[in-house]
């Protein structure tokens, strides 16, 4: 073996072994400088830092390519129309009666039947229910008997006083058929005195009979309104929405409320009887027997207080019925509650009843309505879609209007703005009809949206408010 080939292996294999410290002296002159030696450890630190750099180069090419080209922004165009701007107010409610009445006896006692049923149309005056009316017939068959005795005693005085009137009429004739100068003239004058002396008394005594008379009547009379109590009757005519009873259970009465929906935008109640006494019943406010009067409907909404200031009596209104959608209303606003109402979240709105034109037989009292109030109108007006104009302050804004030279760039020009709704906006000055405007899609618009959207789709306009 040749003994250097044997030294260089052993020299090489040293270079390579991390932990030695021994260095190999070789026959090379003096002058060559001494080289420092790597061992493993060192070269995959060499390498790990390389690949780190050449990370960190990739991601910066990735994501801060600064030859990348920006995206294309995506134009269209909108042209100024002749056409018509309506402005509205939303809100939601619920189908709501003409009137609705909550029956009652006005007296308590044991209901012995009812006489219809939920979903019936009654008339007015029409029999609803009735209660046990012995009390009542006892105290009127008392009454009645009380009369009865008051109307003979006025009878026999009234007899009475009509004979003493025809013996002084008698004893007058006989008075004046006496000769003054014979014996029976003074007997006969002292006749006619004696009938005429009777008589005040006695037509005394048919004035007391007569009051008599008509106090006894007055008790039958309330007496019989008492009886008439025992039996319920409708105050208007209607649809019976709820009973709340049966028969055989006690009511405490209480009388009848009745509500209208037009009465300052909320239901507003009158009670027309009496309390009355008995067992623990169902309770007065709801009535035994419920009748609403749906000969007109109405929706009673909510306006939110941001929006009530532009919310009038006679407005037109639309209904949509929230179950189905295809359904739509006609009506105007009716009333509008002076006072404020406040939910559970403290939301602030003002009860505004709608009054609905021509209601499908198909909408129930309670369903849910999407009311849309018009507010304002506009027609005949320079209009453009509202995504198509850029609101710098309340009535004004800015456009990109295009040239008809070829390969001329858009110019941004000032306009004024007017009413705003359903998507359009009005121009009210610095643009005329057949005006073509530029407009430039959003880097965010959302899925369907062309150009003019944010991320949401929508053109950014809210309630017909224009900024």
């Amino acid at each position: 073996m040749d003994i250097h080939a044997s030294f260089d292996a052993e020299e090489a294999l040293d270079s390579l072994d991390p932990v030695s410290t021994d260095t190999v002296e070789t026959e090379a002159p003096l002058s060559r400088a001494r080289r420092p030696r790597l061992g493993r450890k060192g070269w995959i630190g060499i390498g790990s830092v390389a690949a780190a750099v050449l990370l960190i180069a990739c991601l910066i090419v990735l994501f801060a390519n600064p030859f990348a080209q920006a995206p294309a922004v995506k134009t269209s165009s909108a042209t100024v129309e002749t056409g018509t701007v309506t402005t509205t107010v939303s809100a939601k409610g619920a189908i709501s009666a003409a009137a609705t009445s909550n029956v009652s006896f006005a007296n308590g006692g044991t209901i012995t039947g009812i006489s219809v049923a939920v979903g019936q149309t009654v008339a007015a005056g029409q029999d609803l229910a009735t209660i046990d009316p012995a009390d009542a017939d006892r105290a009127l068959a008392k009454a009645q008997s009380a009369l009865s005795a008051a109307e003979t005693a006025l009878s026999n005085l009234r007899s009475a006083y009509a004979s003493a009137r025809d013996a002084l009429a008698d004893a007058r004739a006989t008075l004046a058929a006496t000769p003054t100068d014979s014996a029976e003239y003074a007997t006969a004058a002292a006749s006619v005195r004696d009938q005429q002396s009777s008589l005040p008394s006695k037509d005394n005594d048919v004035v007391s009979a007569v009051k008599t008379r008509d106090d006894a009547a007055r008790d039958v009379d309330a007496a019989q309104a008492e009886r008439d109590k025992t039996v319920l009757k409708a105050p208007i005519a209607g649809i019976v929405t709820a009973i709340n009873g049966t028969v055989g259970s006690v009511t405490a009465g209480g009388g009848t409320s009745n509500a209208s929906a037009t009465a300052s935008g909320s239901a507003s109640g009158s009670s027309d009887g009496s309390s009355g006494s008995g067992g623990p019943t169902s309770s007065t406010s709801s009535g035994l027997i419920t009748i609403s009067d749906v000969s007109t409907l109405f929706v009673s909404a909510s306006v939110p207080e941001a929006d009530v200031h532009n919310v009038a009596v006679t407005q037109p209104a639309t209904v949509t019925m929230a179950g189905d959608t295809s359904v739509v209303i006609a009506g105007s606003v009716v009333s509008i509650a002076p006072t404020p109402q406040t939910n559970s979240s403290g939301v602030v709105s003002y009860a505004t009843m709608i009054q609905l034109t021509t209601p499908p037989p198909t909408v129930k009292l309670g369903e849910t309505g999407l009311v849309s109030i018009v507010t304002a109108t506009a027609t005949d007006v320079p209009t453009l879609p509202s995504y198509a104009v850029t609101l710098t302050a309340p009535g004004e804004g800015t456009v990109m209007l295009t040239t008809k030279k070829n390969g001329a760039k858009a110019k941004q020009v000032d306009v004024k703005t007017g009413l705003t709704g359903d998507g359009v906006i009005e121009i009210t000055d610095g643009l005329l009809p057949g005006d073509v405007v530029q407009v430039v899609a959003q880097p965010d618009a959302g899925p369907g949206c062309d150009v003019g959207c944010g991320s949401d789709g929508s053109d950014g306009s809210e309630n017909g408010e224009g900024f």
